[in-house]
């Protein structure tokens, strides 16, 4: 995912850099909070507490459904920035990117 961030920040013309920039910084939040949560999680496991399978696999796959639609939101700001002044392309926002 870090790839497809720094890809979209390549594509991004020099003002708009810190939309991938910030997307990243939140990347990496969730990425800590990851880690955290198996901190807590081995620590449980050392007190023999089982952690729960459905609790386990409903907060990963919060946190990968979240990630890709940063990236997905991300990309068609991107499409929109690249496409600034056509008067031919539909686009993703309405209220426009500025």
């Amino acid at each position: 995912m870090h790839n497809r961030i720094e890809k979209i920040k390549d594509q991004l013309p020099e003002g708009y850099k810190d939309i991938a920039v910030l997307a990243r910084h939140i990347f990496d939040a969730f990425d800590k909070l990851v880690g955290e949560h198996r901190r807590l999680i081995a620590i449980k496991a050392t007190a023999r507490i089982k952690p729960n399978p459905d609790e386990e696999r409903t907060f990963f796959e919060t946190i990968n459904q979240v990630k890709m639609i940063i990236l997905d939101e991300l990309e068609k700001t991107t499409q929109d920035i690249e496409h600034k002044g056509d008067k031919n392309w539909d686009k993703n926002y309405r209220d426009g990117i500025e």
